[in-house]
């Protein structure tokens, strides 16, 4: 077994450099992980986390068309008090090992609505990134940790939804893992809503969705529960956010 792991991790590195090698022949350095004004963006492989389990997105559920690729990503998200933001872009599965993060917002992120657009020309063109492949995540704390703050975020680029009514929430487990989940309003000891998510796999994606329609304004915690196959050690997340309802 620790043969094939590491076999698997130099495979995986293997990859890495190759890419690396491939995209620095053609676009020399400019697709490197870099400063590029109000934020840092480009190639930079992900580092194991060493975390049991990872919040890779926290997403409002909206999406839109995004061939032809348009000249600008925007992000919008509601901040129930000012906080600082750690804002991050990422590829769910690390296909380009493309990272957007370190933003640097016009001015203090404030009470109420928060907005932020960056370029696709600098990067994301030339990657030829599928847009709704990508993870992004408003983090109110400084790290990730197994109980996040978070701000969902609407991912667009032209037309804004007038109402949330959905929430996706992607994760992957450091190991495989059977799960459940669980979503609360406020102190409530009654989950909103439930479900199994069954077993997972070792670096797998994989997305706790929540219709969140008829739910009303405030504090919720989603909560993910379960134990590792291999060993039955147990598992816990929670992942605190605020549910607005209309993005107006």
């Amino acid at each position: 077994m620790l043969s094939l792991i590491n076999n698997n991790l130099f495979k995986k590195i293997g990859l890495i450099i190759l890419f690396s090698l491939q995209t620095a022949l053609v676009y020399g350095g400019s697709l490197d992980y870099q400063n590029r004004g109000d934020r840092w963006e480009g190639i930079a492989p992900n580092p194991v986390s060493g975390l049991d389990i990872e919040l890779l997105s926290a997403l409002v559920d909206y999406n839109e068309d995004w061939q032809p690729l348009p000249t600008a990503c925007k992000l919008k998200f509601y901040l129930p008090k000012s906080v600082e933001v750690d804002l991050t872009v990422r590829e769910l599965r690390s296909k380009h090992f493309y990272k957007m993060d370190r933003v640097l917002p016009k001015s203090r992120w404030q009470t109420g609505f928060n907005q932020y657009q960056w370029s696709t020309g600098d990067v994301i063109a030339a990657l030829d990134l599928n847009i709704p492949k990508l993870g992004v995540v408003a983090r109110l704390t400084k790290t990730a940790s197994s109980a996040e703050r978070v701000a969902p975020v609407v991912l667009y680029h032209s037309v804004m939804p007038k109402t949330v009514n959905g929430y996706l929430f992607a994760f992957k487990v450091g190991s495989g893992a059977k799960l459940k989940y669980a979503i609360y309003q406020g102190n409530s000891e009654n989950p909103t809503a439930t479900g199994d998510l069954g077993k997972q796999s070792v670096g797998e994606p994989f997305v706790v969705y929540w219709n969140s329609a008829k739910a009303k304004e405030g504090s919720y915690e989603l909560i993910i529960d379960g134990h590792f196959l291999d060993n039955f050690l147990p598992i816990h997340q929670s992942v605190r956010f605020y549910h607005k309802a209309s993005l107006k």
